[in-house]
Order: C-alpha cells, then sequence, then structure tokens
C-alpha cells in the first residue's frame, strides 16, 4: 500500500515488485487510505512524508494500534527536511525504515527490496520455493527457553523464506510453548553462515511451527544464498 502524492509510483512498484506476488494499492488522499487501512490490510505500507508532513503520524499510528512491525512493514520517504526530531517521533510509534524519496531505478527497488525481506518474505518467494534439508545439510538451531531461559536445541527440517519447521532434540524441551511466543536471539547454522534471528510460534504440535520476525545484519540475504544452492520449486 503507497500513500503519496506522485501516481506514477503505482506504475514502478508494479514492474518491480509485482513479480515477487506482491499486489499494489495507492492511495493520494490520505483519509481515503485511512478508511480503507483496516480492509486492505496491508503487508507493507509505504507513506511519504513530504507529501503529507502530519497525516503520516496518524496513519502509523492507526496501522500499529492493531499490528505490530512483524506483522506490517511500515515504510516512511524521506527527504533532506525530515529532521532528528521527527525521525525519533517515526521510530516511538513504530516505524520500521526510513528510506530516501529516490525511486527511481532498478537499483533503487532493489535495494528497497531486500531491506523489506529482512521483514517480511515476499509472497511468490514464499508460496513457491521450500528446502528440506537432508542429514547432510543439517541446519541446527538453539535458543533459550522464554519462560525458564534454559537452552534449547535441535534442528529445522524444513524451511522457506517465511520460517521453518523446528524438531527439539528433546522434545519434552518444548512443553509448554504456546502458539504466539515469540522467540528472541536464536541462533541458527546454515551452511558457513550462523544468523541471529526473531521468531513467532505459530504451532506446536511436538514440532515448532516458527514464522521470522527478523535477522540481524543480512541474516536473510545469507539464508536466501544458502536456499538458492538446495531449493526446490513445488
Amino acid at each position: 500500500m503507497i500513500v503519496a502524492q506522485d501516481k506514477t509510483l503505482k506504475i514502478r512498484f508494479n514492474s518491480f515488485f509485482g513479480t515477487s506476488g506482491y499486489t499494489i494499492v495507492q492511495y493520494t488522499h490520505p483519509l481515503k487510505a485511512m478508511d480503507n487501512l483496516d480492509e486492505i490490510f496491508p503487508d507493507v505500507l509505504i507513506c511519504s512524508t513530504s507529501d503529507y508532513p502530519r497525516h503520516w503520524k496518524l496513519i502509523v499510528k492507526q496501522i500499529r494500534d492493531t499490528r505490530d512491525r512483524a506483522d506490517a512493514v511500515v515504510i516512511l520517504t524521506v527527504d533532506d527536511a525530515f529532521d532528528t526530531e521527527e525521525a525519533d517521533k517515526a521510530a516511538f510509534l513504530g516505524v520500521n525504515l526510513l528510506y530516501p524519496e529516490r525511486l527511481e531505478t532498478v537499483d533503487d527497488f532493489r535495494d528497497l527490496d531486500n531491506r523489506i525481506s529482512r521483514y517480511k518474505a515476499p509472497p511468490e518467494r514464499s508460496r513457491l520455493f521450500s528446502w528440506v534439508p537432508g542429514d547432510e545439510d543439517r541446519v541446527s538451531f538453539i535458543f533459550r527457553h522464554p519462560l525458564d531461559f534454559r537452552m534449547i536445541s535441535g534442528r529445522f527440517t524444513e524451511l522457506s523464506p517465511a520460517g521453518g519447521v523446528f524438531r527439539p532434540d528433546d522434545p519434552d524441551d518444548i512443553t509448554g510453548l504456546d502458539t504466539g511466543t515469540v522467540i528472541d536471539g536464536g541462533s541458527m547454522r546454515a551452511g558457513q553462515s550462523l544468523l541471529s534471528l526473531r521468531a513467532r510460534i505459530i504451532r506446536n504440535s511436538g514440532t515448532l511451527a516458527l514464522a521470522f520476525i527478523e535477522f540481524a545484519e543480512d541474516g536473510f540475504r545469507s539464508l536466501m544464498d544458502e536456499m538458492d544452492l538446495h531449493v526446490a520449486i513445488v
């Protein structure tokens, strides 16, 4: 969902992000965007702060009243007039990313795509690609129990850009971990990479179905590079 006055943005966004499975919707009137925000339920919201220097705060607050930074990625496009005080307000309201208003070239959109992917996998990529690691590809994962802080170890038996299935070394270790529980500071070993990540439990049935929330630094890109070596189209 784009909230900006430049109507050509929709065409440019669709040319790049449409191939990744995104449906692009644009509003040039911020109040109309707010009226339809809950109905559209966007995965990614991009708002121009130079076009709407007052309304962007209302738009961000509305989406953050019901959805957190992991569920909906909020990006503000900013210019040089967006000062430190405004940046602090954006951080307080839960904005994921400030991005320069230079969305013109393929490199601009590729850079934006990489940054969005730190928080949320593109729809088409999530749907099409999965990796079932073999024994020789053992993808280990270790994290602290969110309640009693003991270490839980095991491996991923299936991975996609959006999440994976974790099988613990000791099934008793995950007893009592409820759906919705957030795992902070988990460490995944995939190939030669050690990735630090946050994840949310979406199912506990003796194994944990996890949705990735956020990777540290370039962790998501490292995971994609590793998956490119093994991935199967399903």
